[in-house]
């Protein structure tokens, strides 16, 4: 990769030194000209953690070993993933038009960054799409011949986006429940269950009970009938699974494979593929299928009791 990356990219660093350190050095093969660093504070709760997260933020300092400006966000004081995390995506995107987010435990393959370059300079003014990743969850999904395919599944590890779509943006959220019943979430969500189940985490979003940034933003895409891109080919590994992770705290069996979209083939038609966004929810988001059951609750709480309150 030898060309100087134009693109922007936020990276989103806190206290892991080892999974930072690999990320880093894909993003040294890119040599972006702008280099944004987003940094939550330490917490108080975790003693030793000022120093910690000064060296992570002093190593990549000391490691831009190419000429770009780099632009800095150090918190001091703890904000949590939600607020540090939205805020830092608002901050980058008051500063540049278009760019791409990366944490430091999504590890990409070296067409990432060119694959998003060529999407975000392709796609910047239509309105329509509003959100590019790099990561399948499938793995490998067909499109024709087509290097991606289009989505109303949001998915964060490894993305990008424009100022335009960002704006649109809020982290405080209400009324889910009236938008749960028009026909943009229907269609954002053709499966009963899985409007049962975003409608579930939706919900705990508007009461905060969830320290996140990301359902967030899901959910303004879906309340703007916004389009998302996906790879045909997985493009990232999350390597932050683990003890000292804030969310992805599990174990993993096996790390998702990861491979090279070289040359970029764009679809024909932009028409979301409603059979991979099911077989997401089904097989990677663990949302089982409707059954007669499931949809008789659904109408009945949607419904048919609304009516009769009415009445």
């Amino acid at each position: 990769m030898s060309k100087q990356l134009s693109t922007p990219i936020l990276f989103l660093i806190f206290n892991r030194i080892n999974t930072t350190q690999k990320v880093f050095e894909k993003i040294k093969k890119a040599k972006p000209k702008e280099l944004y660093l987003a940094s939550d504070g330490p917490r108080k709760t975790k003693a030793g953690e000022d120093e910690v997260v000064n060296n992570v933020r002093n190593w990549v300092l000391e490691n831009v070993d190419w000429d770009c400006n780099i632009h800095t966000l150090f918190r001091e004081t703890n904000l949590g993933c939600g607020k540090a995390v939205s805020q830092a995506i608002t901050w980058f995107f008051e500063n540049v038009e278009q760019g791409i987010i990366l944490e430091d435990d999504i590890l990409v393959s070296d067409s990432f960054f060119p694959y998003m370059e060529t999407l975000l300079n392709h796609y910047k003014d239509n309105e329509h799409i509003m959100h590019i990743t790099g990561h399948n969850p499938l793995t490998i999904s067909k499109n024709g011949e087509a290097s991606y395919y289009f989505s109303h599944n949001m998915h964060c590890w490894g993305w990008a986006s424009w100022r335009r779509a960002w704006q649109k943006y809020s982290f405080n959220i209400t009324n889910i429940h009236d938008f749960c019943k028009t026909r943009a979430f229907k269609n954002s969500f053709k499966m009963i269950s899985a409007r049962n189940e975003w409608e579930c985490i939706f919900d705990m979003m508007e009461k905060h009970e969830i320290d996140t940034w990301d359902h967030q933003w899901n959910y303004c895409i879906q309340f703007n009938q916004g389009i998302c891109i996906n790879p045909c080919k997985n493009l990232i590994t999350n390597i932050g699974f683990g003890a000292d992770a804030t969310h992805t705290c599990g174990e993993v069996t096996k790390l998702q494979d990861r491979f090279e979209i070289n040359e970029i083939v764009h679809p024909k038609n932009i028409k979301v593929i409603d059979k991979y966004c099911k077989k997401i929810n089904i097989e990677t988001l663990g949302i089982k299928k409707t059954t007669p059951v499931v949809a008789f609750k659904y109408y009945l709480r949607n419904y048919i009791k609304p009516f009769f309150h009415k009445s």
